[in-house]
């Protein structure tokens, strides 16, 4: 029976939803050990499990389940330990490391699983734990009997990876991967398609991931330019810098996922501008320009034709809709309204425009690099942007944002790898890049710009100017990632 209810569900009370659905889940996969199809027992621990979905926020398209440091978490919210559910929830943690899972995703065609699909399901997950790879059996597995409604995440895949060169490898994979998943929702669009979320919604899982395991190493994909792909890059790194400004602002997982899937699916309408308008050379005739102004109208209707559920499409809406509307209700589409801008909407703004200032575009022959585009942007504070957010994106990028390209003096140059918090940001650290005789560069030492000269109280090194690493030929995410 599905629920028809559509009301939202508190936090008390999604909580203890969480409860039984773990006191459900694990009686489902006890009672399968012991009894044939038929059993009764068996087919109403079947039915508890699925009727849990239906009592869940009508809100969430997914439910996740998952352990992190000896603590059971739902929805991404930490279960507290009760008298009645310590023992419960023991026995879960033990039945989650003895297959090395970090936890599973439940998507919403669980609900419409057949009871043979749900008793496959529990069986594969107890004989997992005889596999030498629990977590990439199971993929594997899930795949093969068409269970895709259940992702499992486990160990290997999200613990931090044994070197750094791993752990940059599993980043620049992860951004391709989302890049491609916006480009494919797109794709389908402009063939008048309608595309679902789940991929989309998986990539930016991952992408809060690692976030939340390597932060640095997350902002650092932001600087990925790819020139002949600027819309869906620029997607990415949208969602990337909100995210990384919405995790300062404090803001739960749900949340920096719904702001990440904002930032990716801004820009949609632009596939409705016709090429010739988003590449061409040289400044837009006005007619132009009102061509190219639609599309943040046009992301609003794509996202509507999307298929996913109404709570869903409807959170996604308004942000986009904002991202070229400035602090002071000026920009477009033109707007009557009075009320401000949603949090969302003014950190898409922030987001949307640093990216573009910082990156070479056809029409665009020079291009700031990112302490000069933050001083730019600075000058708008109050009127374009929201003072405070653009204080706080400010201090997170620092005054020499990680990929910035400084000339110091002895003519060396240096890229800008870590902030500098003891000199309020003045002197990064940075990777000193050597010319390799063909034109380009390699990575040559990593120096601190706080190093003295001994006894003399006076710097080495000095920076001279910054410069845009696209003026070099330069790709920092090459020496970065």
């Amino acid at each position: 029976m599905k629920r028809h209810d559509r009301t939202r569900v508190s936090p008390q009370k999604q909580l203890l939803l969480g409860e039984e659905f773990i006191r459900a889940f694990y009686r489902l996969t006890q009672t399968v050990k012991i009894h044939r199809e038929n059993n009764r027992l068996l087919i109403g621990c079947a039915e508890n499990f699925v009727r849990s979905f239906e009592e869940l926020d009508p809100r969430e398209d997914h439910l996740f389940l998952q352990q992190i440091n000896d603590r059971l978490y739902f929805q991404g919210e930490k279960l507290l330990y009760r008298q009645e559910t310590v023992s419960l929830f023991d026995k879960v943690q033990v039945y989650f490391r003895n297959r090395k899972l970090r936890g599973i995703r439940f998507y919403q065609p669980v609900r419409n699983a057949s009871f043979r699909q749900i008793l496959s399901f529990a069986r594969l997950l107890n004989r997992s734990e005889q596999q030498q790879a629990p977590g990439k059996w199971l993929d594997r597995t899930l795949a093969k009997a068409g269970l895709s409604w259940a992702e499992i995440v486990c160990d290997e895949k999200n613990k931090p990876a044994g070197n750094q060169q791993e752990r940059r490898e599993r980043a620049r994979k992860i951004y391709s991967r989302v890049r491609s998943s916006v480009e494919e929702v797109a794709m389908k669009l402009a063939r008048n398609g309608r595309p679902g979320l789940g991929k989309t919604l998986r990539m930016t899982q991952n992408m809060v991931d690692l976030m939340m395991s390597d932060e640095p190493l997350f902002a650092a994909l932001s600087t990925i330019r790819i020139y002949d792909d600027y819309t869906f890059c620029h997607s990415v790194n949208v969602a990337i810098l909100s995210m990384c400004l919405g995790r300062q602002l404090g803001l739960s997982r749900r949340s920096l996922e719904r702001l990440g899937m904002c930032g990716l699916l801004h820009d949609l309408g632009k596939v409705e501008v016709p090429k010739e308008i988003l590449t061409k050379p040289g400044r837009l005739t006005p007619e132009e320009f009102e061509i190219m102004k639609r599309h943040s109208l046009s992301s609003v209707r794509l996202i509507v034709r999307i298929q996913a559920s109404r709570d869903r499409k409807a959170r996604l809406l308004l942000p986009p809709f904002e991202h070229h509307l400035k602090y002071d209700l000026s920009g477009y589409p033109r707007t009557h309204r009075k009320k401000p801008l949603t949090l969302f909407g003014r950190i898409l703004t922030i987001a949307d425009v640093y990216d573009a200032i910082t990156s070479p575009r056809v029409y665009r022959r020079s291009v700031l690099s990112p302490d000069r585009a933050l001083g730019l942007m600075l000058e708008g504070a109050g009127r374009d942007f929201d003072p405070i957010l653009l204080k706080v994106f400010i201090n997170m990028l620092g005054i020499y944002p990680v990929g910035t390209l400084l000339r110091l003096d002895g003519d060396e140059l240096g890229l800008v790898i870590g902030a500098d918090k003891k000199t309020g940001g003045r002197r990064p650290g940075v990777m000193l890049l050597t010319p390799d005789g063909n034109g380009g560069y390699i990575k040559g030492e990593i120096i601190d710009l706080n190093e003295q000269i001994p006894g003399t109280g006076r710097y080495r090194r000095h920076i001279v100017e910054s410069c845009h690493p696209a003026a070099y030929g330069i790709q920092p995410p090459d020496f970065l990632l």
